[in-house]
């Protein structure tokens, strides 16, 4: 009974377990989904928070350095000291007399062979330019959450473009799977028009041939959409061996588009215009940083302590009589005023350093101006795209009635006799070709929207907005 009760219950755990691996996605939870697990993103974050420690630690170029040490030495010899005093005889006192009978001994003693000293340095160098090297980690840091956005709106519109490409496998799939069961269809059909007499054997086998022929590539489509599924999951981030499916449809609502309005509104967001910015403000302040660094005087400060022990560092107390046992050595305040007057000296190192970047500076505003002029360019391009693919939806649409019609046609006449299979096949090629195109239409419009928006870092509801206005 207690096998019994187990078996039971590991069936319901196996169950429970392939129901949680199972998921069922739309657009907004695949999104969702890569923004939480996608390992780019989890990249970009780190980048950020060093950046962001790097903005709020800024004030820490004002603290000192502090070095501290203790030294304990042992002489390989034995040292000594020897010194001379004097003691004066009793008459001294006597106007000329006393200097010479003043009694001059010379004593000696042995120093410990043991010795102890400790040392403590502070140091400061202040100069006008550690505000803008403050300043320049608060431009780097909004440089990491610029890129930290661009890594993020590129991964959500992959993301999108992906799950559009999986609808739109699938719905291929569907129709070749259409195709495979009107082939069928046809096969069935024609032994029955064989069995009437109305068809020759040979159309039998006709029909039987293009029936198997489309099954390789059932399953070779198959295949595609299980590889592609499993790319996609390791885009969200999640196991391979998890069970997989979309679910949207693809559907688009056209609307009207003027880039040139789009381009006013919106080409200060894009990104790689802010990420530009962004860059030449930090070489504008580099490079005020490094004016200041050489042109401006540096207050240097310095502190030290080097105390050492009289005494013999294995007998005596370190800590009695702090005063007697320990004496300063050569201990300081410094406070220096320093100025590189190699800096005024024209052509320098440090001014031609400071012309180069002052070039930088001109190339990166240029590649600004270009990188603006590049931007309208592809807004106008998307846009123009976009009213092409709106454009050749309803064309397409068309297509696709006359071909249903003509198929429908055909397939009634190939029912009653009077049409051949090939002409059946054709017509049906025909209507599939152009459901096809209709599904590519489709894609291209959502995907090419995707890039709009994308570019004009801007949501749809945005785009339509400005277009309203």
């Amino acid at each position: 009974m207690k096998k019994y009760i187990l078996l039971v219950l590991a069936a319901f755990f196996s169950i429970y377990t392939a129901a949680a691996a199972e998921r069922i996605l739309t657009i907004e939870q695949a999104v969702d989904l890569a923004r939480a697990n996608n390992l780019s993103l989890k990249s970009a974050d780190i980048d950020l928070l060093t950046k962001k420690r790097a903005k709020d630690t800024a004030w820490n170029k004002f603290l000192p350095s502090l070095q501290a040490n203790g030294t304990m030495i042992r002489w390989n010899t034995e040292q000594s000291m020897s010194g001379i005093s004097g003691y004066p005889s009793p008459t001294s006192m006597i106007p000329g007399v006393g200097s010479v009978y003043d009694q001059v001994l010379s004593s000696s003693f042995d120093l410990p062979r043991w010795g102890l000293s400790a040392g403590l340095d502070l140091s400061l160098n202040l100069n006008l330019a550690l505000m803008k090297e403050i300043e320049s980690t608060r431009i780097d840091y909004r440089s990491g959450r610029i890129s930290r956005e661009t890594a993020e709106k590129q991964m959500e519109r992959d993301v999108r473009k992906n799950f559009y490409n999986i609808l739109v496998f699938k719905e291929n799939i569907k129709l070749m799977e259409q195709n495979v069961t009107a082939a069928e269809e046809r096969y069935l059909q024609a032994k029955t028009n064989y069995s009437n007499g109305l068809v020759p054997e040979l159309s039998v086998l006709s029909a039987q041939v293009g029936w198997e022929n489309l099954k390789p590539a059932l399953a070779e489509m198959h295949l595609g959409y299980t590889s592609m599924l499993d790319s996609f999951k390791m885009m969200l981030g999640i196991p391979i061996t998890d069970s997989l499916e979309v679910k949207g449809d693809i559907q688009i609502n056209p609307i009207p588009l003027d880039w040139q309005k789009l381009s006013d509104q919106f080409l200060a967001r894009r990104l790689d215009l802010q990420s530009l910015t962004t860059t030449i403000e930090s070489l504008k302040t580099s490079k005020s940083a490094l004016q200041l660094q050489a042109m401006t005087p540096t207050l240097a400060l310095g502190l030290s302590f080097d105390p050492a022990f009289q005494g013999d560092p294995l007998k005596d107390n370190w800590f009695s009589q702090m005063g007697d046992n320990w004496k300063q050595q050569s201990g300081m305040l410094r406070l220096t005023l320093a100025l590189s007057l190699d800096s005024f000296l024209p052509g320098s190192k440090t001014r031609a350093g400071i012309h180069d970047m002052e070039d930088g500076i001109r190339k990166a505003e240029i590649g600004l101006d270009q990188a603006r002029a590049g931007a309208r360019m592809e807004i106008k391009t998307l846009v123009m795209k976009l009213k092409k693919s709106a454009d050749q939806l309803k064309v397409l649409a068309l297509n696709v009635e006359l071909a249903e019609r003509a198929y429908r046609m055909s397939r009634e006449a190939y029912r009653a006799g009077s049409k051949e299979l090939l002409e059946v096949e054709d017509s049906e090629r025909d209507l599939n070709n152009a459901k096809l195109e209709v599904l590519k239409e489709k894609y291209n419009y959502l995907t090419g929207m995707l890039d709009l928006e994308y570019a004009l870092n801007a949501t749809l509801d945005d785009i339509k907005e400005v277009n309203n206005d």
